[in-house]
């Protein structure tokens, strides 16, 4: 390798990460269920930031529980926002540590669907999965070698080009 190296800095993907995610919300409803009928998610929007060094994704999404209450007689649907923030295990591509500058990305890869439902009373328990990604994008330097070999272009005389060729 020669000794006439130069540095270029500029921005890449320092980072990436996903997290399957799991977690149980418990919603009060409004009259005493007796079955839940139906359960699904809307509205999900989320961001991503760098908040102490940890890249998170902050999000909210709807839950819309459809369930039938006064001994089966009468049905209802009921929506509950629900807001979490994850905390995203990310692999470096370089040892350095993550700053507020670096610009984030957050994908969702698996949109929020419920996996489990059941009812204590006037209170349903869901149990609801997600898949996020996150890229993180920052300024590193990449190390290129020069040559100093003379190309075979910069010998060539000057092209003469007729200005007059399209017609």
């Amino acid at each position: 390798m020669s000794h006439n190296i130069r540095e270029i800095y500029t921005k890449a993907i320092v980072a990436k990460g996903k997290k399957l995610s799991k977690s149980t919300y418990s919603f009060t409803l409004s009259h005493n269920p007796d079955e839940i009928l139906g359960c699904w998610m809307a509205n999900h929007h989320y961001e991503a930031a760098i908040k102490n060094r940890v890249p998170k994704i902050i999000g909210t999404f709807d839950v819309h529980i459809w369930y039938s209450f006064d001994e089966e007689k009468e049905s209802m649907v009921e929506k509950h926002q629900v807001t979490y923030i994850d905390d995203m295990q990310v692999s470096k591509k370089e040892d350095r540590e993550l700053e507020t500058s670096d610009q984030v990305k957050a994908r969702c890869i698996e949109k929020p669907k419920c996996l489990s439902a059941s009812l204590n009373q006037n209170t349903a328990t869901m149990e609801i999965e997600k898949e996020m990604q996150i890229e993180i994008t920052g300024e590193t330097c990449i190390k290129v070698e020069v040559k100093d070999e003379e190309e075979i272009w910069d010998d060539l005389e000057d092209i003469q080009i007729n200005p007059h060729f399209i017609k």
